[in-house]
């Protein structure tokens, strides 16, 4: 008898441990909904990971979805997923962060077939002014913000092609 309530136990403890990752797994950011892509990148870039964060917006800091890539093992590139019921209100106010600046930053493209923002910013490095490049839209539920901290237009609007969205 006891024999069989050992396997037993050990059966109902696995059985366990697999419901308690499978709840893991379900309620892991990184869902098929995320436009936070782990394969089929472009040439470059490595999937670091997923996590959650906060992003300043307008002076609020708001819950995201972090994806981190890093583009040919040097630079980092993020894509931040902020679910809203009005993503276009969203943009409105990162757009009004940049109303004191003395240049347009914002220069809209076409991106997978919708309407985008591209967005440059300037940080001084070694006491020259390098601009960094980043690129923000709108889906139905969620604003998505693709940046990097690199000079190179090319590596943020290359990830931000590969989510599809």
């Amino acid at each position: 008898m006891s024999n069989k309530l050992w396997i037993s136990a050990v059966l109902i403890i696995t059985v366990l441990i697999s419901g308690c990752i499978f709840d893991k797994e379900k309620v892991n950011p990184n869902s098929t909904s995320e436009p936070i892509p782990q394969t089929g990148l472009p040439t470059g870039f490595t999937y670091m990971g997923i996590h959650e964060t906060l992003v300043d917006i307008g002076g609020t800091s708001i819950n995201a979805t972090e994806g981190v890539y890093r583009y040919n093992n040097v630079d980092d590139v993020y894509i931040q997923v902020i679910k809203n019921d009005n993503p276009e209100d969203l943009i409105a106010k990162y757009k009004s962060s940049y109303k004191d600046v003395k240049y347009n930053p914002f220069k809209e493209i076409s991106l997978n077939g919708h309407k985008a923002t591209q967005v440059m910013d300037y940080s001084t490095i070694n006491g020259k002014d390098t601009p960094n490049y980043a690129i923000i839209w709108a889906t139905e539920k969620a604003m998505i913000i693709v940046s990097s901290p690199t000079s190179d237009n090319n590596t943020v609007v290359a990830l931000a092609t590969a989510t599809g969205s």
